[in-house]
């Protein structure tokens, strides 16, 4: 009797470890499902997680912008130039003072002490300076009102000096122009009155004023100055080499 309860005892343990394991599997069965239901919920947090992204991939789009901002500013930058050569001319205009209708007739001075200009005979201790003055309804090179216009602005200087180192050999002679005559490559003043020399280094200063100015505004290359018909030349009393 005692060996038959022996043999039954370990079909009873058996059955009871078979209980215990079925009710662990039921109860990780809930906890299966929970981890079954968390893939469930990802999908959401995934649509969540693309409308995100979406909005992040559209920031682009909005950063781009930026650079059209940056071309539009740089074409209002390259307007500002445009604006400064426009002041120039303006400037330049201001800057002339010769009268509307006056053209600029070529006048010779003379440089005391400077052989840096145009060399004439003479006492070797001057030459000549070109400048220009306004003259008015004088025509143009090669005219020969236009010479008179030169010579005249000689002969109106009534100051040994005329500025910058220069200075005017006929400032005490009293000529007038009475005619101008352009022939070929030769132009003719007659002259009248009393010319005034400062001495004998005077004489050729004062001719080679004349015939220098009258050849710059007539344009030719060989100038005759005459003193009532009678040349220049012999009318003063040149001396000196």
């Amino acid at each position: 009797m005692s060996q038959t309860r022996t043999a039954r005892r370990p079909l009873l343990a058996t059955a009871a470890l078979t209980a215990v394991l079925s009710l662990c599997l039921t109860a990780c069965g809930p906890g299966g499902g929970e981890a079954s239901e968390s893939p469930t919920a990802t999908p959401s947090d995934t649509a969540s997680a693309s409308a995100s992204a979406s909005a992040t991939a559209s920031m682009p789009a909005t950063e781009s912008a930026s650079p059209s901002d940056t071309a539009t500013r740089s074409p209002s930058a390259s307007s500002t130039p445009s604006g400064s050569p426009s002041a120039a001319p303006s400037g330049s205009a201001s800057a002339s003072e010769t009268p509307q209708g006056a053209t600029e007739a070529t006048v010779y001075w003379v440089a005391m002490d400077n052989l840096e200009g145009i060399e004439f005979p003479g006492c070797g201790d001057s030459s000549l300076m070109e400048s220009t003055a306004p003259v008015s309804g004088a025509g143009a090179v090669g005219d020969p009102s236009f010479v008179e216009a030169g010579l005249q602005v000689l002969l109106d200087q009534t100051e040994y000096e005329v500025g910058s180192g220069l200075s005017n050999s006929l400032y005490q002679s009293e000529l007038e122009v009475t005619e101008v005559s352009i022939s070929g490559d030769t132009v003719t003043v007659d002259l009248t009155g009393t010319p005034v020399s400062s001495g004998t280094c005077d004489d050729p200063r004062i001719i080679a004023q004349l015939e220098n100015t009258a050849l710059a505004n007539a344009g030719v290359y060989t100038a005759e100055i005459l003193l009532d018909g009678t040349p220049i030349q012999e009318a003063m009393s040149q001396k000196g080499s």
